[in-house]
């Protein structure tokens, strides 16, 4: 499942115009991103969401994600984490969910789409969270 989700969310990617995404995407990544990450990385992305402090690891600054990879928003790779989490050895437990698992399911139950449009629908939350955080980059 996940590998279906990232090969076509590379598709997508391959699409898009530089990165650039309309405002219809951006608010849905809004939208999802308050909804799903802000108890972890607060309102403003900056890390400080309500429960955030009680992991092991402190949940990263959103905003830095450019400035941390040379000037560049590391696109594919924030897709990636969305969708199949992260692994940080020596860090403790994984604990940032993997969002793919829980778009794809909640596409399935809630939606009543079929498993190839739940795909589909899962992958385009993921991007859109992604365009999302690629807007509020410092």
């Amino acid at each position: 499942m996940k590998l279906k989700l990232i090969s076509h969310a590379l598709a997508a990617l391959c699409i898009a115009n530089s990165g650039q995404a309309d405002e219809s995407v951006l608010i849905l990544g809004k939208g999802v991103y308050k909804d799903l990450c802000t108890n972890c990385h607060g309102v403003d992305g900056k890390g400080g969401g309500d429960i955030g402090e009680l992991f092991a690891v402190t949940p990263p600054d959103l905003t830095k994600m450019s400035a941390r990879n040379d000037g560049k928003f590391p696109f594919p790779k924030a897709y990636q984490i969305i969708i199949s989490g992260q692994k940080v050895a020596g860090h403790g437990p994984l604990e940032m969910p993997v969002w793919g698992d829980y778009f794809m399911a909640d596409a399935l139950q809630d939606r009543g789409l079929s498993k190839s449009d739940s795909i589909d629908a899962a992958a385009g939350r993921a991007l859109s969270v992604t365009y999302y955080l690629e807007s509020i980059q410092e």
